[in-house]
């Protein structure tokens, strides 16, 4: 086409030159322009079909899909909740003041860039914190890696809840299976069930057993097509939860009272090195998926954690008459943690649109304390009866089970655009799991040692571009500990023992949240 149109230009403009010849121009000139202007023509026949227009066009397609993403996109998850928490303490007459009304604002900014069709960055930067200054703004162990953004921290930083880079291969070393390789900041919050909630997709672990921030990297290997059985993966996971470094300048010690102190031992001196007395919290497991066909499915993981953090009691002291215990954080044991998980996204085949767009879940976890030495995992010695100890005694594995059972469903026939839910786990004496990081202000729900109750509606305002929640959620606490690391704070007590749930550990018997916000997705 591109073709036609240059030789028509060169003929019309010919055409001119005869038409604008007058009775002063001589035939032998015409003739000469005539010859001159088919020299031109055959130069430009040439040049033409010199060009590979198959690549030319190849090379801008490259070059326009290169300008459009050839930079981060970016996305907007915005939240205003308002919750009301309350508690019951084991203590029926210190049952004043124990409720509270929150507002939060809660920003995620996420990002993605794919520069090849295999490569990919996705980060998540996060913001949460409460309306006004907070009284009391250092919160300590509100800033704990594996929680600091899940919890309202007082300053509202903007940190980086995720950064990874995933790389997509299309056949492991020859063999046809698809892989995906992944390294960074691990998207390990708001897994699979615990999702449904969250009005959201699922991320990777199983939220029965794991919802905590780490770093780390995973590898997934889809069996699907080569077994064929229906959605097969398995996927292997490793992180670190707390590492064993120095800190720059650490001979420069807090001393607790706005100053600091210079460490005189040689150790203090060496930055970054191993810090003495600690090691690696690393994690390491996978997760096996046996069968999903897209309606009905299976999920299984397990996996260990090495030298897991706790707190040791170290005595008392006296403050203005007030007895304070005293403890010391420390690396206890390991840890290991198994689910298994039953799905079904859709009831029946075709019954009816209400089961079709219902779904259901069970799923049971496990869990097993490994203490190194003469450690304590979940118990400490009864300072009022040295030598017997409350929980586990030193040295002692324990073990501990979590049933987790829910069910949502369409609202549309009452409220167009509407889901419910309704939710209940369980959990043993001694279970522990590693769900710090669960959404609930009051604390999380899969880790209660006792009975947890949930229902919850979402609704879609203006499609997933702004959404409401109405949500409640009740816990009963038939032990303590369920919320504390290991060690101490892992001791289970019967809620009910007066003299140690009330006088010692100050035991909380039921913990409530109400929360209603508003989000904003883009």
């Amino acid at each position: 086409m591109k073709k036609m149109v240059a030789l028509s230009a060169v003929a019309a403009f010919a055409t001119m030159s005869f038409a604008s010849g007058g009775p002063c121009t001589s035939s032998d000139d015409l003739r000469a322009e005539l010859e001159q202007l088919k020299a031109q023509i055959a130069e430009l026949k040439e040049a033409q079909s010199k060009i590979n227009l198959a690549a030319l066009k190849k090379q801008i397609r490259e070059i326009k899909a290169h300008d459009a993403g050839d930079n981060i996109k970016w996305n907007v998850d915005f939240r205003t909740a308002y919750d009301v928490i309350g508690y019951e303490s084991a203590c029926p007459s210190c049952n004043t003041g124990n409720w509270n009304q929150i507002f939060t604002n809660r920003l995620w900014l996420g990002m993605g860039f794919a520069p090849t069709s295999n490569i990919v960055f996705k980060g998540l930067l996060s913001y949460y914190k409460m309306y006004g200054q907070m009284t009391r703004p250092a919160q300590g162990f509100n800033y704990f890696d594996w929680v600091v953004n899940e919890t309202p921290n007082p300053s509202g930083e903007i940190r980086v809840k995720e950064a990874y880079w995933l790389y997509l291969g299309d056949s492991f070393l020859g063999t046809g299976i698809p892989w995906t390789a992944s390294l960074g900041r691990r998207p390990a919050t708001d897994g699979l069930l615990i999702n449904y909630r969250e009005d959201q997709d699922p991320k990777s672990p199983i939220g029965h057993i794991i919802n905590t921030e780490f770093d780390g990297a995973s590898f997934k290997f889809k069996l699907g097509d080569v077994t064929g059985i229906p959605g097969m993966s398995f996927k292997l996971c490793m992180g670190r939860g707390m590492t064993n470094a120095q800190a720059r300048y650490a001979k420069l010690i807090a001393d607790g009272q706005g100053g600091l102190l210079v460490s005189s031992t040689e150790r203090e001196y060496m930055e970054y090195a191993k810090l003495s007395g600690w090691n690696h919290t690393d994690l390491f497991g996978f997760i096996f998926v046996p069968y999903d066909d897209g309606q009905y499915s299976i999920h299984t993981t397990a996996f260990k954690a090495w030298n897991m953090p706790g707190m040791v009691p170290n005595g008392t002291t006296t403050i203005g008459g007030t007895v304070y215990y005293k403890y010391n954080f420390a690396q206890l044991g390991n840890y290991y943690g198994a689910a298994i998980s039953f799905l079904a996204q859709g009831i029946g085949d075709g019954i009816n649109d209400f089961l079709d767009d219902t779904n259901a879940f069970v799923s049971f976890a496990w869990s097993k304390t490994d203490p190194k030495g003469n450690n304590i995992m979940q118990g400490f010695e009864n300072p009022f009866a040295p030598g017997t100890y409350i929980g586990a005694a030193p040295g002692e594995s324990k073990t501990g089970n979590s049933i987790y059972v829910g069910v949502n469903f369409p609202l549309d026939a009452l409220i167009s655009g509407t889901r419910m839910g309704l939710e209940y786990n369980h959990g043993s004496k001694y279970w522990r799991s590693m769900t710090y990081a669960e959404d609930t202000l009051a604390g999380s729900k899969m880790a209660v040692r006792g009975n947890a109750y949930e229902a919850w509606i979402n609704k879609d305002i203006i499609g997933k571009t702004l959404t409401a929640q109405l949500r409640y959620t009740y816990m009963d606490f038939d032990y303590t500990g369920s919320h504390g690391f290991f060690g101490a704070g892992s001791t289970p007590v019967d809620v009910d023992d007066i003299d140690v749930a009330k006088n010692i550990l100050h035991a909380t018997k039921k913990a409530q949240d109400i929360r209603v916000y508003l989000r904003y997705r883009y």
